[in-house]
């Protein structure tokens, strides 16, 4: 591989992961995918780092839950001041491939926290900048993919004050009803975090051309998931041409400025990510192959980082 590619993985399960199993962010004795050192082995210069709520957690402790996941993220940043920073702002891109720091902006999967939309602002100060409506469930806003009612009068609510702060819509978990609606009511551009093509690989969490034009069309991004049974082809284990074979069908489909990637690491067991991309720090995998089979370097750099940042420059406020 001729060039070191820096990476924006759209989709990372941090402070869920630290706050559930008690584990070290740097030295983590339990079994994880993504730890600092390994962020920074992987050349990973941003993270979308996740609220996301587990759907066991008892109704009284949802607000709590993505409190804590904020403050473990507040924790982070005071702890490492030479490592990681925040994003809020379009200004703070600027500071991306400046060194080796690492910019975290907050993704909250799943709306569940905001108990109100008169509480977005809370969590926008806090740093949020974009969201899921829901997971794969109903709550307050939206439903996800096991589920298929539409938004509710406080989702579009959300939606609109959501364009008023300038935070951005993910499209990822949205069952199609709620995918369509919502995708109508974004002034910002969409984006999925997190999602496959369902033509390649049939599952309800992939996303049919239909919705994968929706979100090209509008100027946004998909995200690559590394998730096995969103990549599968066939019943073989996936590995890194099933990768491909994704991003392939979306950059003929959408075109090269719209497909990113989005691990979804330690958003799952170990056992259900590709053969050789078991943490973060295998993520250059991706570029160096997506280069063997012919890609260009600038096409590798806009999949690898420079398409989601393109959003952000539009999407975040100055």
């Amino acid at each position: 591989m001729s060039k070191n590619f820096l990476i924006v993985d759209a989709h990372e399960d941090i402070a869920f992961h630290l706050n559930y199993f008690k584990r070290n962010f740097v030295n983590s004795s339990t079994p994880c995918m993504i730890t600092l050192p390994w962020l920074q082995e992987g050349n990973v210069r941003m993270v979308f780092n996740t609220v996301f709520i587990h759907p066991k957690h008892k109704p009284d402790r949802i607000v709590q839950s993505g409190l804590d996941q904020l403050s473990k993220y507040e924790e982070i940043y005071k702890t490492f001041p030479d490592e990681v920073y925040q994003v809020k702002s379009a200004e703070d891109l600027s500071r991306f491939g400046q060194g080796s720091k690492i910019g975290f902006l907050t993704l909250m999967e799943g709306a569940d926290p905001i108990e109100s939309v008169g509480k977005l602002d809370e969590f926008y100060e806090r740093g949020v900048r974009i969201i899921g409506l829901a997971w794969n469930d109903k709550n307050q806003y939206a439903s996800g993919n096991d589920t298929e009612d539409g938004l509710s009068q406080e989702g579009v609510r959300l939606i609109h004050r959501m364009n008023d702060l300038g935070i951005t819509l993910d499209l990822s978990h949205l069952n199609e009803k709620c995918f369509w609606e919502a995708v109508e009511l974004t002034n910002l551009i969409p984006i999925a975090t997190h999602s496959n093509a369902r033509a390649i690989t049939d599952h309800k969490r992939n996303l049919s051309d239909k919705q994968l034009k929706a979100i090209s069309e509008r100027g946004g991004v998909i995200g690559i998931v590394l998730y096995n049974y969103f990549l599968k082809i066939g019943e073989k284990t996936p590995t890194l041409e099933e990768v491909f074979a994704h991003a392939d069908y979306m950059v003929n489909l959408c075109g090269e400025d719209h497909v990113g990637i989005g691990s979804d690491m330690d958003g799952a067991r170990i056992e259900d990510f590709p053969q050789g991309l078991k943490t973060v720090a295998d993520l250059p995998k991706i570029a160096e192959y997506f280069c063997d089979k012919g890609y260009s370097e600038d096409r590798v750099t806009k999949i690898m980082s420079g398409n989601f940042l393109r959003v952000l420059k539009s999407n975040l406020n100055p």
